[in-house]
């Protein structure tokens, strides 16, 4: 009897213990279920908006036929809105008073917001000392003529993009990038641009060839700057690219996104412009793309970007997302990752 009693009371102690261990499993994995759903949350909120799309487009933005056919058509085909329309903008540009106010009015009315990267064809130390001022404020007339408006008119403005690589008459000058980015705000806050319309972006490159040309040498400062951004591709195989690699999207990204938190810590982090190529070590192979998209756009909002916008025209590389026939379903998927969300001028400038 003693031995059978010895039993039932091992039975049951076995039993309590496998029913524990059941209850401990099933109550880790909802906390893992709750954990995803709380950092996707987090992802959306942490400043308030969800992360936001953006396109650059191959033709004239002003025209409303460009801005049928490659932003609203490819935002109807993805199921996705975009936010952020970018494009670039000549300092010296012949006409400002007239390209600067349609190009922008025509996108508030479709719904975008302007992301304008400021060229220009004279270098930084002609910049800040001056020498092209009389065209500076052309251009800032024009936009405060059209942002003074109010109504929720805004747009962002990188001056002197990708300013720490080669090939833009402004490059590889520190110090005078500092003197001239701020030179450019000055003249756009004397001409009567109202704080509330305009969003100054830091845009270099991600990378750089050297230490000296590393973009933190070149970041004008927290009380200049409302936004910071890098530039960063998938050259992969492509004939344009110097050094032959594939890649994956923690290389193109996550390294200057840690330095650019050290840097600014305070501050929104976009991507600026990126794209990838399909020129792979074994040819074109548009499925591999297509996947570098899904895993960029899955990964990025977790390391803390809050706007991707990508370089959707064919320059030096294979860029567009309908390349090599036919529109590229990795984009198609990769933004519909529940992390993105669309946000009107209104609602953008009231939110970043």
């Amino acid at each position: 009897m003693n031995k059978v009693r010895l039993a039932l009371m091992m039975l049951i102690l076995l039993g309590s213990i496998l029913v524990s261990k059941n209850l401990m499993a099933v109550a880790d994995a909802s906390r893992q279920l709750e954990n995803r759903k709380g950092n996707q949350i987090r992802n959306q909120t942490a400043f308030g908006i969800p992360v936001l799309l953006g396109l650059y487009t191959p033709d004239y933005i002003g025209n409303q036929s460009t801005i049928d056919s490659q932003l609203r058509q490819v935002d109807q085909w993805t199921g996705k809105r975009h936010s952020i329309a970018g494009f670039f903008f000549d300092i010296e540009d012949s006409n400002p008073a007239y390209n600067i106010p349609v190009s922008l009015e025509q996108l508030k009315h479709n719904g975008y917001t302007a992301f304008i990267n400021l060229k220009s064809t004279h270098s930084a130390a002609q910049i800040a000392r001056g020498d092209i001022d009389s065209s500076l404020q052309k251009v800032a007339k024009a936009y405060a003529k059209w942002a003074n408006q109010g109504e929720g008119r805004i747009a962002f403005i990188a001056p002197l993009q990708e300013m720490n690589i080669a090939g833009e008459a402004y490059s590889k000058d520190p110090q005078n990038f500092k003197l001239a980015y701020q030179r450019i705000q000055k003249i756009f806050k004397e001409t009567g641009v109202s704080s509330q319309a305009i969003r100054w972006v830091f845009a270099p490159n991600g990378w750089s060839e050297n230490n000296e040309h590393r973009f933190e040498n070149y970041y004008p400062g927290d009380k200049w700057v409302d936004i910071v951004a890098f530039s960063s591709y998938n050259w992969g195989y492509c004939s344009n690219s110097s050094w032959k690699h594939w890649n994956s999207p923690k290389e193109v990204f996550e390294p200057y996104i840690k330095r650019m938190k050290v840097m600014a810590g305070s501050k929104p982090i976009f991507i600026a412009q990126t794209a990838s190529t399909s020129n792979t070590q074994n040819g074109l192979q548009r499925s591999t793309k297509d996947q570098w998209l899904r895993d960029s756009y899955t990964q990025l909002p977790g390391m803390g970007v809050r706007a991707i916008l990508y370089f959707n025209i064919n320059k030096e590389c294979d860029w567009a997302i309908n390349s090599n026939s036919g529109k590229s379903a990795g984009y198609k998927d990769a933004v519909n990752n529940p992390d993105f969300g669309y946000l009107s001028p209104a609602e953008l400038a009231n939110k970043i």
